[in-house]
């Protein structure tokens, strides 16, 4: 009886014969009302092929000798759909199971319908190519380590199947398109070689040109001349046209006037502003107190040729000191006699 693999022995339910249906264990398989895992609260598990069972369904499996981890093959009696997967808890209610939104998806099921569960061992797998339904999946900066971070809720893989990828609050779709050595692999504990397809609807004569279009424009961005660049799809540099008119001259920076400033009082009080008259007026009163006057002017003249000729006569007319040689007045002079007839004597001749 051994040779037909059914498992039984000498004194076993296998030594009555086959011809009453008896002898080794036929496995698991059973049927349950299948709902998606969101009825459980269990979302999560919309991130992997992990499924809910009874826990009848651990009973009838202990008194088995199954393959760890446990993987199981899911189908739709009335269409025939299959897919694999692998199971988290035993912790549904009796003759019912819950299963991801998306595995329901493949096999056409609704919340309800009838699933046949059915225990199996499958081979490690070794390659996979995926296909992302859209091609959004392209926004994906590193889409190598989001799917390692994917498959590790996931127990097996079965072709024809279309995955769930959740990332950054958004799901994303992959079929699974080919794998090896068979068509429903294992993928626990497996190095497993990963290829992708192009996504459905990707255009690769349109991604081209998008490529050249955007070297053209980093190349005309880029150059430091302003001339015009060829490639009509890219930025161009055009100069702008000459104009007969001479550009208008900048505003130049506010010349240094020398104190320019305000005045500070020693009490503390504010110095009455004034106005531009005011100011010019205090202007031109300081360029005349610094020229002196044409009489003036005449007079210090006639005295240095005095004083260059030797003196004049007993007539002459004394000569007048310089305007700005005079002695000050006031109570800081050193002496009211010096003050009131300073440099009044009569010049001598000396011949």
């Amino acid at each position: 009886m051994s040779a037909f693999g059914l498992g039984g022995g000498p004194g076993g339910f296998g030594g009555m014969g086959m011809g009453m249906g008896m002898g080794a264990p036929r496995g698991f398989e059973e049927q349950y009302h299948c709902y998606p895992v969101s009825f459980q609260d269990k979302e999560h598990l919309e991130a992997g092929d992990k499924i809910l069972l009874p826990s009848s369904a651990l009973d009838a499996l202990a008194r088995q000798q199954v393959e760890y981890p446990m993987l199981f093959e899911l189908s739709n009696p009335s269409q025939g759909n299959r897919t694999h997967c692998g199971v988290l808890e035993f912790s549904a209610p009796e003759g019912s199971c819950y299963i991801p939104h998306w595995m329901m998806q493949n096999l056409l099921l609704e919340a309800g319908s009838l699933l046949t569960v059915k225990n199996v061992s499958l081979p490690k797998g070794t390659f996979v190519k995926f296909q992302p339904q859209s091609v959004d999946f392209l926004e994906i900066s590193n889409p190598r380590a989001v799917l390692e971070t994917t498959m590790r809720h996931f127990s097996c893989l079965t072709e024809g199947d279309v995955i769930c990828l959740p990332y950054n609050d958004r799901n994303y779709e992959l079929a699974v398109k080919e794998l090896k050595p068979s068509n429903a692999v294992g993928i626990v504990e497996t190095d497993l070689n990963v290829d992708f397809d192009a996504p459905v609807g990707y255009d690769e004569s349109l991604a081209a040109s998008n490529a050249a279009a955007a070297a053209v424009a980093a190349a005309g961005t880029g150059g430091a001349g302003g001339g015009s660049s060829s490639g009509a799809t890219g930025a161009i540099n055009i100069p702008a046209p000459a104009s007969g008119k001479a550009p208008k001259p900048v505003d130049e920076a506010p010349k240094f006037v020398p104190f320019g400033g305000g005045g500070a009082r020693l009490d503390g009080k504010k110095t009455p502003a004034k106005g531009p008259e005011e100011e010019k007026g205090d202007k031109a009163a300081g360029d005349g107190a610094r020229r002196p006057s044409a009489a003036a002017a005449a007079a210090e003249a006639r005295a240095a040729a005095a004083a260059a000729s030797g003196g004049g006569g007993a007539g002459a007319a004394p000569a007048r000191p310089p305007v700005g040689l005079r002695a000050p007045a006031g109570k800081w002079s050193k002496s009211k006699k010096l003050q009131a007839g300073a440099f009044q004597g009569s010049g001598n001749k000396l011949a």
